[in-house]
């Protein structure tokens, strides 16, 4: 009877422990925090990461946040609202402050406040898998806070320390081979400082923007900015979860015998291993006065890793000479790639975007890899410096000029310039000195003249 219930027993288990450790695997985190920066109250962000295969509702996604990484000890807390749908293995970044992207990644703005002590931000999902009503999944979770000093205690077994610099923020780590982390369960990993390379922009790293040759070639893009998919409704849909075009060269200037009206042009470059369409987005000239010109629907399409120019005969843009700019936008008017604010465009040079940043090139190179030639360095002229010269002799003899007293008409230039240079108390001294030895000379005279008035009034 005894192994007829043992029997009994392992077959029981037999059955159900395939089942129980198959519930009891926890599947990988749907979403997990890759990036946060709290060090100051205006600029702060949260990045989210899809650390799935396919594309998340960020309406199914619930974002808290807390003012103390002990919930027992917050007095208060946050939902953050999520909107639109990010992309597989795609970011969301959720802002209170300008920021550039370089991901596929959606933009929210909202206003956070994140605490600059101590808090904690919890992610999870929404599912009905297991009941008529959905459910809340934690998904992952950061808490941090001030960096104790040398008299106060350590921070408690997974509270990140915040870094003490402004400008900087903290990065998920492991990462993998695509700079994305690496999380495998809820709070795995560690967190480190993480410095923004210009301010604003929140890219791990980028393709090399240039070749052999100082030539921008097709196969190495200039790292682009990522559309934001917040207003995909918007977007063509062969658009979706592409890279954004890049601006790579705009000719303010054409030289002669090209012409303003018809040759100035900007150039786009397609990054994407795929076509982008461009209906509905738009290119913008100008700065403090702005004209647009929005793609018409289906009618350019850039091909994969194509340089495109846009000529002024077609798109009635008209570039400055002096102080221009122009602008990608998507068709919610989001800026999705801009030119720096260039000044002086002189004749047939040409702006282009390499090696991180936009330069002058000698060599215009519409709908083709970009070609750095920089311009001469400017020379010092020998009529500038035959100029410079005149001006100071002029200045010199005009002062000399200007130092001359005045002199009145039939008084000797000497007399009056001996006059005039004497200080008017040295004058006055020297008028009291002379009555004074006066005095002395005539003393006796004056006493006798002085004892006669007294009789004669005396007579009188």
């Amino acid at each position: 009877m005894l192994w007829v219930g043992l029997s009994v027993i392992l077959s029981c288990l037999t059955i159900l422990l395939p089942q129980t450790l198959a519930e009891s695997a926890t599947p990988p985190p749907q979403i997990i925090i890759s990036q946060i920066k709290i060090t100051s109250s205006n600029g702060q962000f949260i990045t989210l990461y899809n650390n799935t295969n396919g594309t998340i509702d960020l309406a199914t996604i619930q974002l808290q946040y807390f003012n103390s990484y002990d919930l027992l000890d917050a007095t208060s807390g946050k939902l953050i609202s999520l909107s639109g749908k990010v992309p597989a293995h795609g970011y969301i970044i959720v802002n209170d402050g300008p920021v550039q992207v370089c991901y596929q990644m959606v933009v929210d703005s909202v206003s956070l406040g994140l605490s600059t002590s101590k808090g904690m931000i919890q992610v999870g999902h929404l599912t009905s898998d297991k009941s008529p009503q959905f459910i809340s999944v934690l998904d992952d979770y950061i808490a941090w806070a001030k960096p104790p000093s040398s008299t106060s205690p350590p921070l408690p077994s997974g509270v990140a320390p915040l870094p003490t610099s402004t400008g900087e923020f903290l990065q998920r780590q492991p990462l993998d081979g695509q700079n994305a982390p690496r999380v495998g369960a809820i709070g795995e990993g560690f967190w480190l400082s993480a410095q923004q390379p210009d301010g604003s922009s929140l890219c791990n790293s980028g393709p090399a923007s240039v070749g052999n040759g100082n030539q921008l070639l097709a196969a190495t893009p200039p790292p682009p900015n990522i559309i934001s998919t917040s207003s995909g409704a918007n977007l063509p849909a062969v658009d979706a979860g592409l890279a954004a075009p890049q601006l790579s060269e705009i000719l303010p200037n054409p030289a002669p015998p090209l012409s303003d009206a018809t040759d100035e042009f900007v150039e786009l470059y397609n990054p994407n291993d795929a076509r982008f369409d461009l209906s509905g987005f738009a290119l913008q000239a100008g700065i403090s006065t702005t004209h647009n010109y929005i793609f018409p629907s289906g009618q350019f399409i850039l091909q994969p890793h194509e340089f495109r120019a846009f000529y002024a005969s077609q798109t009635s843009l008209t570039l400055s000479n002096d102080t221009g700019q122009v602008k990608l936008l998507d068709p919610s008017g989001n800026v999705l790639s801009e030119s720096d604010a260039y000044m002086t465009a002189k004749d047939g040079y040409a702006r282009v975007y390499a090696n991180g940043s936009w330069q002058w090139t000698t060599t215009p190179t519409p709908s083709a890899a970009n070609i750095i030639n920089a311009p001469p360095a400017a020379k010092k002229s020998a009529t500038a410096s035959k100029t410079t010269k005149t001006a100071s002799k002029t200045a010199v003899k005009s002062a000399k000029t200007t130092a001359k007293p005045k002199v009145s008409n039939g008084t000797p230039p000497s007399a009056v310039t001996a006059v005039g240079n004497l200080h008017p108390l040295v004058l006055a001294g020297v008028g009291t000195l002379a009555l004074l030895y006066a005095l002395y000379e005539y003393r006796h005279d004056l006493a006798n003249t002085f004892h006669r008035i007294r009789r004669n009034r005396a007579a009188g």
